[in-house]
């Protein structure tokens, strides 16, 4: 049953709202198609409907179904063939930019057209940025999967784009650690670390200022519009899941009833919507505070001072919680990502 979301919450996005295209789904038909496998099977409901789109939920058991066909690594070769031209105007927009850099930025804007299940972000920094893969949906089963298939694919994007000019410095995976080291590094062509705190990409800056062929500003403009029309048209323009709109809000510093109140409404509403995308809003604090505590404990921040950023009342207490998340003391997980970083380095 639907929930009716206060008209004060922006609208969200759903694991039920049918969303996405066949695009990101083209290199696992295809590769089904290779291996016998009968691959309508895997997304049944595109058969009914051609050009039609599916919701993350029906999405995932085809997923799900071809992991259990292929193991692990499927998520490395569907990522590697999928192709930019089954874009449309998305497409046409990014090639029609001035540079790299603009191109990912146009295709981040209107991510959601190619069906990206995960939240990619561009994080700039010097002298390396980064592409960022962040759960869109609450699915630990698969966010791992998603985060290899996604980054994969926004590499050979970019790879067509420019060509082999385009390199990466470093590649880093939180998990998906049975995959072999050697097939990543082959298929993402630079060094790849897993055990990371964050699915990422590091892109030198000066990789990022390449000039694509045919900038055209007409053409770019032309393809947003385009691009604006269609995300309306599925009824995602301008809309964000729920549990990204509870980590920019910094939910892991609040209690339900004080994030109720900053999204303007009721408890039990927001408790109703956690409950209709299966959500725990205590699962969803834990699991930002390991993944902050981790990125906090590799500067040179005090651990009063990072229980204090995380919302504990005490460093004993933060000491506490990260002991029973990890297994490790803070102390003992600095000096890992210290050891792990001076190995990289050699």
């Amino acid at each position: 049953m639907s929930v009716k979301v206060s008209d004060t919450i922006a609208p969200l996005l759903s694991v039920q709202d049918a969303i996405f295209p066949a695009h990101p789904f083209t290199g696992l038909l295809a590769i089904a198609r290779e291996k016998n496998w009968h691959g309508p099977d895997l997304f049944p409901e595109f058969q009914q409907q051609k050009g039609g789109r599916i919701s993350y939920l029906q999405a995932r058991e085809g997923l799900l179904q071809a992991r259990h066909h292929a193991g692990d690594e499927i998520c490395i070769w569907s990522g590697a063939r999928k192709s930019l031209p089954q874009l449309g105007q998305m497409a046409r927009g990014m090639l029609a930019q001035p540079t790299i850099l603009d191109a990912l930025q146009f295709g981040l804007k209107y991510q959601l057209i190619a069906g990206s299940m995960v939240h990619l972000q561009f994080e700039a920094g010097s002298p390396y940025s980064a592409l960022i893969a962040h759960a869109l949906f609450d699915d630990v089963e698969l966010q791992d999967f998603l985060a290899v298939d996604h980054l994969l694919t926004a590499v050979n994007a970019a790879r067509e784009l420019c060509g082999p000019a385009f390199r990466l410095h470093q590649v880093e995976l939180r998990g998906m650690t049975k995959i072999s080291l050697a097939l990543y590094e082959q298929m993402f062509a630079c060094t790849v670390v897993t055990g990371a705190d964050v699915s990422r990409v590091l892109i030198t800056n000066d990789i990022l200022q390449i000039p694509l062929k045919s900038p055209d500003l007409k053409i770019v403009q032309e393809a947003g519009a385009a691009c604006e029309q269609e995300l309306a048209a599925v009824g995602a323009l301008g809309r964000q899941s729920l549990l990204r709109t509870l980590v920019n809000q910094h939910c892991e510093l609040h209690n339900v009833d004080q994030m109720a109140q900053a999204l303007g409404t009721s408890p039990r509403s927001l408790q109703r919507l956690l409950a209709r995308e299966g959500m725990s809003y205590f699962q969803i604090i834990e699991n930002i505070r390991i993944d902050r505590a981790k990125r906090l404990l590799q500067t040179d921040l005090s651990q009063e001072l990072i229980a204090e950023q995380l919302g504990y009342s005490d460093a004993r207490s933060f000491r506490r919680a990260f002991k029973r998340w990890t297994n490790l003391s803070p102390g003992e997980f600095h000096q890992s990502r210290k050891l792990s970083t001076f190995k990289t380095e050699v």
